[in-house]
């Protein structure tokens, strides 16, 4: 998975009035400053609808209301979700994208749970070490025999960095 970028308001007010002079074509501007097109294409359409305003970092909770309030639009009028996005000023289609099948799947209830950030339910790694029945004997012995081998490899790898960073020494002299 690619690492999101995040671009400055100077940058994309820049570019999108680049896009808007019609100097250039917008695939070229889009090549030439390594944005996706689509992505591109977004920042004209909300610039065009919320000036500057619609270039800037928004905030990403939304209330149940207008997550509700998006879903019924899109069912009644029929919206795409891009035309949605403008309609709302929701920065990304995925965020709908989610919502839909979030609703579909467990309705109200489901879009009222918040999902971003690591889940609270999940057990740490002590509590599932917890949870594992008692080692016997045999395995803490093993288990032991398995750090000491560790620690070995580990101490050998060190004593032949030192060797090599004494050796490396010795020839520059």
């Amino acid at each position: 998975m690619s690492r999101k970028i995040k671009h400055s308001l100077e940058f994309k007010t820049a570019i999108v009035k680049e896009v808007l002079k019609g100097e250039r074509l917008i695939t070229r501007i889009s090549e030439d400053n390594h944005i996706g097109l689509s992505m591109l294409q977004r920042w004209v359409q909300f610039y065009k609808r919320f000036g500057e305003a619609g270039l800037r970092p928004q905030s990403n909770n939304y209330s149940l209301d207008t997550k509700l309030t998006v879903l019924k639009s899109l069912k009644d009028n029929n919206l795409s979700l891009s035309k949605a996005c403008l309609q709302f000023s929701i920065r990304s289609t995925s965020v709908l994208s989610n919502w839909i099948r979030i609703y579909e799947k467990e309705g109200i209830e489901g879009l009222m749970i918040e999902r971003r950030g690591k889940s609270k339910l999940m057990p740490s790694k002590e509590t599932k070490k917890k949870l594992l029945k008692p080692l016997t004997d045999h395995e803490k012995i093993l288990e032991e025999n398995k750090l000491l081998r560790a620690e070995n490899a580990f101490l050998k790898k060190l004593q032949a960095l030192i060797q090599k960073e004494e050796a490396e020494k010795k020839r520059k002299r």
